[in-house]
Order: structure tokens, then sequence, then C-alpha cells
């Protein structure tokens, strides 16, 4: 059972809300209308199988990620979330390395190791060594706490965020289904990024029940800053060469 005004999870028959405080039964004995929310597929896998339930969570992302969302339950704890997208991530960038390791292989006989290592090439395929392989898990559960809390903090200071740092972690996790994507050469990275920005998006207006709007300004900010910071050095250098020619000629 889950809270009509949360969302989270709720022990069926308590008159309020532990986690919103809202009142659940009404004087009268009668219950709030439901949210509709309800495990996922791959949070109830005891009883649709653990393969089963973790292919149909993510198709059902990827084919219908607004209605997943509004069905996803908001608590129930990280472990479930975190463990998909461990999976998803790891299959997806396990094959992006195989590729690119044959694909460089391959190229390694058509071109001069002179130029592979001008282009910087040899540098890239260090981050593939089995070491790297191996760090691989540590590096995306860092990730995933890292994103979660900038996005929840940028959600704060524009209060969208309604229903906690769960409901993001949630939100981020099960929005990593694109990385199925990057078992496909080449064009499976761009694809996979872009697909998971937009889930991420979708996940996080429909389980902090916000604009989407917000949702793209949390998750875009970044990106802006970052690129308002780049336009800003590049206007004060070529102010300083301008400046620069400027006093050259008038000497």
């Amino acid at each position: 059972m889950f809270c009509p005004h949360c969302g989270k999870e709720i022990v069926e028959g308590q008159v309020f809300c532990q986690y919103c405080g809202s009142r659940l039964i009404d004087e009268q004995g009668v219950p709030s209308p439901a949210t509709g929310r309800s495990k996922t597929d791959w949070e109830n896998r005891e009883q649709t199988g653990f393969f089963i339930g973790f292919f149909r969570t993510i198709k059902e992302i990827l084919s219908a990620p607004a209605d997943f969302f509004k069905k996803m339950p908001l608590s129930g704890g990280l472990t479930d979330p975190l463990l998909f997208a461990l999976m998803v991530g790891m299959a997806g960038l396990m094959s992006h390395y195989f590729w690119d390791t044959v694909l460089y292989n391959s190229m390694q006989d058509f071109m001069a190791s002179e130029i592979g290592t001008a282009s910087g090439r040899s540098i890239i395929q260090g981050f593939h060594s089995p070491l790297a392989a191996l760090l691989t898990p540590f590096m995306l559960i860092f990730w995933l706490f890292a994103i979660s809390g900038a996005l929840h903090l940028f959600l704060h200071l524009i209060r969208g965020a309604g229903a906690g740092f769960e409901a993001t972690f949630r939100a981020v996790s099960y929005s990593m289904s694109p990385f199925v994507f990057l078992i496909i050469p080449f064009c499976g990275m761009p694809i996979s990024g872009l697909w998971v920005m937009i889930l991420v998006i979708i996940g996080l207006k429909e389980a902090h029940t916000i604009s989407g709007g917000k949702a793209a300004f949390a998750v875009l900010f970044p990106f802006i800053f970052c690129c308002g910071l780049l336009i800003l050095a590049i206007a004060l250098f070529m102010g300083a060469v301008v400046a620069s020619f400027g006093s050259l000629l008038h000497r």
C-alpha cells in the first residue's frame, strides 16, 4: 500500500502517513483515494522471476516511461533500484569496452603506430584494462549517488523536491535502462546518453509531481552553467586579445 499524498510505501490500515503526516483514513473510516503506485516488475521479481522482472522493467521504461514513473514506488529502499542500475550499466559498459577494444585492434592494422599514439588512442585504451573493468561497478555507484545528490539539490533550489532523495535516486537509477544500447558500436554511446537524460527529466517530473520545465531545469542546469562559464571565458580571452592588439596599434 502506498500513501496517496507522497507515494511512499506504508502499512495498510494506518490513519496517518509516517512520512508526510497526511491523514489516510477520515473520521468515517473511508480511506483516501489510491495513487496507483505499485512495485515494479523488477522489485516484484520473487513473483515474476529474476530475468523476466528485469527485462519487463527495461521494456516498460523504454516504451512507456511516463506510465512507468507514475506507477514507480517512491520508497522501499535504495537496494533494488541500485542493483537494477548496476546490472544495466555493467552490461552496457562491458559491451562498449569490448567493441572499443575489438575495433581498436582491427584499426591498428591500417594505421601506423605513431598515428595511433599521436591520436591519444593508446591512452584511452588504458582505461579499458581489466583493472578498469573491476573498478567500473564502484564508479557507477559513485556516479549514481553523485548525480542523484546534485539533481536533488537543484530540485530543492527550485522547490521541486517534494518526494525526498529516494524518489530522485530511484528516477535516476531506472533511467539507466538505455545503457543496453551500448551493445551497438559507434552510435550506442550518443543514443544511450541522450535517452538517459530524457528519461531522468520524465522520471523527476512524475516522481516529484512537478512541471516538465522544473525537471528539465534541474537536469540541464549543470550543462547551461558550464556553457555559460565557457562563453564567459572565451569572451574574456577575446577581450584581452583585442585590447592587446589595440595597445600595439597605438604605439
